[in-house]
């Protein structure tokens, strides 16, 4: 798990008018209060907690990123955190950020018919938050496995770069979760071909397709998954599977379980957003 807190003695002189660790320690807390709650947990039933940076193991899984260094600087440069002595940066950073949320959020999404292949993805930036995120990856039943949470563009360029050493060939992905719920800020045509591979000519058919993508998103939430991000699964060959709400399972070669049933893939969307 990931604990800003315990590195607040290493990072403390990055920022203004903190000069004490107890205090920051403190205020790292308050901004990440699920994590510390977590800890709090953790602690109480003596469960160990293990800092999930690149290059470590957690059970068959290898973190591919985010590597330790990248951490703390998006801990010091996160506007959840007290401003750092590169105070007008960080600032400048937070406006931004924080005009392009405002902006999204009043923005009723736009979507235009598109022919096969098109795809239009978005340019705006993640959360520090969302970059921290942890991508794992393990070989199971012969069967490459990519957990992504809610990472970036950023942090995919990192995890690829560390893909060899974890036995990992690029590109090439049989189940691949989708990250942040399917939204069109966190992927890239680069990113995709880097890990999924070219875009095919036509669609699969159906039982043909050559990976699954799996996206958790809610049945509440209309927006997502986007349907950019489902169109450009499918332009490489995916099953996409949106959870919309359902317990979904993955398996192979395994016996079949009662009550459970084949899911059928996200229809392609002949629209995107603009």
């Amino acid at each position: 798990m990931l604990r800003p807190w315990t590195y607040a003695h290493e990072i403390i002189h990055r920022f203004k008018n903190v000069s004490s660790v107890d205090y920051l320690i403190r205020a790292l807390k308050e901004a990440y209060p699920h994590a510390a709650t977590l800890e709090e947990i953790a602690n109480r039933k003596a469960i160990p907690i293990r800092e999930p940076f690149q290059g470590a193991a957690i059970g068959p899984f290898r973190v591919l990123a985010p590597t330790r260094a990248r951490y703390l600087d998006l801990i010091v440069n996160s506007d959840r955190t007290p401003d750092a002595k590169e105070g007008p940066a960080k600032s400048l950073l937070r406006s931004t950020f924080g005009a392009a949320l405002t902006k999204a959020a009043k923005a009723v999404a736009s979507l235009a018919k598109a022919a096969w292949g098109v795809e239009v993805f978005s340019s705006e930036d993640i959360s520090a938050e969302n970059k921290m995120s942890v991508i794992q990856y393990a070989r199971l039943c012969n069967k490459r496995i990519l957990l992504t949470a809610d990472a970036g563009i950023e942090s995919f360029s990192e995890a690829a770069g560390y893909a060899p050493f974890a036995g990992l060939v690029l590109p090439g992905i049989d189940r691949f979760q989708g990250p942040h719920h399917g939204s069109r800020r966190n992927v890239s045509t680069e990113m995709l071909d880097q890990w999924l591979g070219p875009r095919v000519g036509s669609k699969p058919a159906k039982g043909q397709e050559t990976f699954t993508a799996v996206i958790s998103s809610a049945k509440a939430d209309k927006d997502h998954p986007r349907k950019s991000v489902i169109r450009g699964l499918v332009h490489r060959g995916a099953k996409v599977i949106a959870t919309e709400g359902r317990d979904i399972r993955t398996q192979w070669n395994a016996p079949e379980r009662a009550g459970w049933t084949a899911v059928e893939g996200e229809d392609y969307p002949e629209e995107q957003e603009q």
